[in-house]
């Protein structure tokens, strides 16, 4: 079975970062984030400390802005500490889950991407919310959990999707470094 498919649905219901327990990372924190301009989920955007206080505020679902000795302490740690502030985006990255989400095999064919300007996360909720799962829901369930779902959803009313299982994926990482290793020799 899909790693990845696995990871999406036994997520921990609660963890901790930066002094807080936050919820699993669902579309309702990516909003929210997005809403703040976060360098979390704004590309090219760095990241400093104060992104990730941001974002332990959010995900706690706690009052935003209003910095507590906590996350003074954390801030100042971070900004002293870079393997410190690393590890703590690497720890942020994880609660997010991008690596769980479901990979998709390219289409070889020519055609543009559908897009009528809905952001992409309300495209996910919406057909979460038209598929019977309550709207609380659809904006609160994890994450990767959504794009899982959007996905199982979409396939079931036809659309051309092939997922790429994580064991394929490996298999073709394999194979890459064999040919990889076989052209240096």
């Amino acid at each position: 079975m899909d790693s990845r498919f696995v990871n999406s649905f036994t997520v921990p219901t609660q963890t901790r970062f930066l002094g807080r327990s936050v919820f699993p990372f669902c579309l309702k924190h990516r909003l929210a984030l997005m809403a703040l301009d976060s360098a979390l989920v704004t590309e090219g955007k760095e990241v400093t400390p104060a992104d990730l206080i941001l974002a332990a505020q959010v995900c706690s679902e706690s009052k935003i802005g209003a910095l507590t000795w906590s996350d003074r302490w954390w801030a100042w740690k971070m900004t002293r500490d870079k393997a410190l502030f690393v590890k703590a985006v690497n720890v942020f990255r994880d609660h997010v889950g991008l690596d769980d989400w479901p990979k998709y095999w390219e289409k070889t064919e020519r055609g543009k991407a559908g897009g009528a300007g809905v952001p992409w996360v309300l495209t996910i909720v919406a057909n979460l919310i038209a598929n019977g799962i309550e709207e609380q829901r659809a904006w609160e369930m994890p994450e990767r959990q959504a794009v899982w779902l959007n996905t199982a959803f979409s396939v079931a009313k036809g659309a051309d999707i092939a997922i790429m299982t994580s064991e394929e994926e490996r298999f073709m990482e394999e194979a890459k470094a064999a040919e990889d290793a076989a052209k240096a020799k």
